[in-house]
C-alpha cells in the first residue's frame, strides 16, 4: 500500500473545490470517495501499480459475513482497505469534531479498526478523508487516546504535510 499513497494523495489534494464544498456543506459523502478511489484504483490496475481491487467484498469469519470497502492485491499479497469520510467543519453546527469520529461507536475510525481486527490477514488499512485538516494538537490528543488494545494502529502520515482543506490519514495496523 506505501507503493499508492503518494498517487491516493495526489489524486485528492488535485480536488481542493470539493473539499472546501463539503467543508461549507458540512457533509459526509463516503459515496464520493469510494467512487474516486475506484477511478484511481482502476487507473493504477491499467498501468500495472497495483494487480487487482475488489470493491466491498464480503468476507465469511466465524461471527458472520462482513463487508470491507476494498481488498487491494498488489505485489502477490492482500490489502484490507477501510475507508472514512470525516467532515469537521461544523460549519452546520453538527458536533462531527474530531473526537466525534474517535469515539466507541458506530460511526467513526474505532468501528473500522474494530472490523478489520476481526479478520485474517496481516495488510490492514484504513484511510480516514478529514477535512478540513485538523489542528496538529487537537490530531495528537486523539490519536493517543486510542484505547490500549488499538494503539498497534500507527498512522503512517502526518497532519502538518497536508494543506489546510485536507488531511489524507492512513493508518496501518
Amino acid at each position: 500500500m506505501e507503493a499508492i499513497i503518494q498517487n491516493i494523495r495526489d489524486w485528492f489534494l488535485s480536488k481542493k473545490e470539493h473539499f472546501e464544498v463539503f467543508a461549507e456543506a458540512d457533509t459526509r459523502l463516503e459515496g464520493w470517495f469510494k467512487g474516486e478511489l475506484i477511478v484511481l484504483f482502476n487507473s493504477l490496475l491499467q498501468r500495472g501499480v497495483i494487480e487487482k481491487f475488489e470493491r466491498e467484498p464480503k468476507i465469511d469469519t466465524p461471527a458472520g459475513r462482513k463487508q470491507i470497502d476494498f481488498i487491494i492485491s498488489l505485489n502477490g499479497e492482500s490489502h484490507l482497505c477501510e475507508l472514512k469520510a470525516l467532515c469537521i467543519s461544523q460549519a452546520a453546527g453538527t458536533p462531527r469534531n474530531l473526537h466525534f469520529y474517535f469515539r466507541e461507536d458506530n460511526v467513526g475510525v474505532i468501528k473500522d479498526f474494530r472490523k478489520l481486527e476481526s479478520l485474517s490477514g496481516k495488510n490492514k488499512w484504513v484511510i480516514g478523508f478529514i477535512y478540513p485538516n485538523p489542528k496538529y494538537e487537537h490530531w495528537v490528543k486523539e490519536i493517543s487516546s486510542l484505547s490500549d488494545d488499538l494503539k498497534h494502529w500507527k498512522c503512517i502520515t502526518d497532519p502538518s504535510n497536508f494543506p489546510n482543506f485536507l488531511f489524507i490519514s492512513i493508518w496501518r495496523s
